[in-house]
């Protein structure tokens, strides 16, 4: 039976609403109503269709705050309140449905959305985090025949058990537990069929709607973006590419790294089914609910970034580092989950990577390196133009630049970096196409560290990874 969501929504208590609504039993069961209304339906692949839900999506948001002003005018502060948080969650509802059905990369916004902390509603924030790991799935009917077409035969036939529920699903696929007929548990990602098609059409939209930004001072940057996230975009749908992904992180960690990068089993894989080594452990939020010691959180919040600077001083970016993409186990280490989204740096930008490490070690000023980046004189001339952007580099560097632990539950320090990207993004700042990808690796690590409340000594894991680097002939 198909659910009306609207009829959903009308079934939200119209009094004493609260943040933790979302965690109560009524709004759980509002969620799996959702998620059973888009268990059957596939991917919608076409420019047209997919362009109008967001154009939907867009105007119902839009109603539902024009209603709250509204209504906020004729009432007291406290029912004012309790209109918002109920607002919000409805449209964070509506927006887990709306993005959960496009799902590709209009659920990768959502999952941005929901990486973003102190810069939208608590109850939007909570609700669209969900899309890291816990995004509508679909039926196992739907999926099954992409196991039948890549692999050729049944679960059944592949496996000892399968677990027809996913316990994980995202943008691009869903992740479901089984078992070796040799014995091993595995992960089996098994992409969304017709979800390459689909992230295309997004990206066509895309295109369409900034082509007035397009001709502004900014072009030239934006086409290299976009660009890079048409490239992108190809990689995490094949999954033959993230097999690669994951033999070249295996080579880079040492068991006394305490990070786990799973194993492939190259048998049960192709471009849109891979199957790996299954790795338990605590989700972050699971985690923190655990209420964990401030050395476990800094024991943690180092691994992170020891992953993160390890592949980046092999140039290569772990370009989507969120929360349902590491595991935090028993034993104390730490897995990494997706390798779809890895940024291998070209030539060009290894030199771009050459600047940051100059400007880092005192060798070269900001200056210097945005000169070498693309910047004009006049550019560096202006002051209030350049005045966010010294700031933003700021706020970005301040970890490295810090003797001992950084503290990354510093509010103050993370709402510096808010402020920071509401100022820029306006702005016509040049950039390389790698900045895309690498603003949004840098920004995901310092809001996972921030979750954790972790302290790292960053200067010391820097100068540690910098040593372990290839030597230059």
């Amino acid at each position: 039976m198909k659910t009306n969501l609207s009829d959903l929504l009308a079934t939200l208590p119209e009094d004493d609403v609260q943040p933790e609504l979302l965690e109560t039993d009524e709004a759980q069961e509002q969620l799996k109503a959702i998620f059973a209304d888009l268990a059957y339906r596939p991917v919608p692949v076409h420019s047209l269709s997919r362009l109008w839900t967001i154009g939907e999506l867009s105007t119902q948001v839009a109603l539902a705050y024009a209603w709250l002003w509204a209504r906020g005018l004729l009432v007291d502060a406290k029912k004012k309140e309790r209109q918002a948080i109920e607002t919000n969650l409805r449209v964070a509802l509506k927006m887990v449905h709306r993005l959960g059905y496009l799902r590709g990369a209009a659920t990768k916004l959502g999952q941005a959305f929901g990486s973003l902390p102190e810069l939208l509603p608590e109850q939007v924030v909570s609700t669209l985090d969900m899309l890291h790991a816990q995004a509508p799935p679909m039926h196992f009917s739907l999926i099954r025949e992409v196991l039948r077409g890549d692999l050729g035969k049944d679960p059944s036939d592949l496996f000892a058990t399968f677990n027809k529920e996913p316990f994980a699903a995202a943008s691009i696929g869903q992740v479901h537990r089984a078992t070796l007929k040799s014995g091993e548990d595995v992960a089996v990602k098994i992409q969304y069929p017709g979800i390459g098609r689909a992230m295309q059409a997004d990206l066509r939209n895309l295109m369409a709607l900034i082509f007035p930004v397009r001709l502004g001072k900014s072009a030239a940057a934006i086409r290299g973006w976009v660009e890079s996230i048409r490239t992108m975009l190809g990689e995490e749908t094949d999954y033959v590419h993230e097999a690669q992904n994951i033999r070249e992180a295996l080579a880079l960690f040492k068991p006394d790294d305490g990070i786990v990068v799973p194993k492939v089993f190259e048998e049960f894989s192709s471009s849109r089914v891979l199957t790996m080594e299954y790795l338990p452990g605590k989700s972050l939020d699971a985690f923190l609910a655990a209420h964990p010691s401030q050395e476990l959180r800094d024991e943690f919040g180092r691994k992170i970034n020891l992953a993160w600077e390890r592949m980046y001083y092999a140039h290569a970016s772990y370009s989507d580092p969120h929360s349902g993409n590491y595991v935090f186990m028993n034993d104390g280490r730490l897995g990494l989950l997706d390798f779809g989204c890895i940024q291998h740096f070209t030539p060009e930008e290894i030199a771009v990577f050459e600047r940051g490490e100059a400007y880092l070690d005192g060798r070269m000023t900001l200056e210097q390196s945005l000169l070498e980046g693309g910047y004009s004189e006049s550019d560096l001339a202006d002051e209030k133009y350049m005045a966010p952007l010294r700031r933003h580099m700021a706020w970005l560097t301040a970890p490295a630049f810090h003797d001992g632990p950084f503290d990354f539950g510093d509010p103050e320090y993370f709402q510096q970096g808010i402020d920071s990207l509401k100022e820029m993004m306006p702005k016509p700042y040049p950039a390389p196409p790698m900045y895309f990808y690498e603003f949004r690796s840098i920004f995901g690590i310092k809001i996972l560290c921030w979750r954790l409340k972790c302290r790292v000594d960053m200067r010391e894991l820097r100068d540690q990874e910098r040593k372990r680097r290839p030597q230059k002939n």
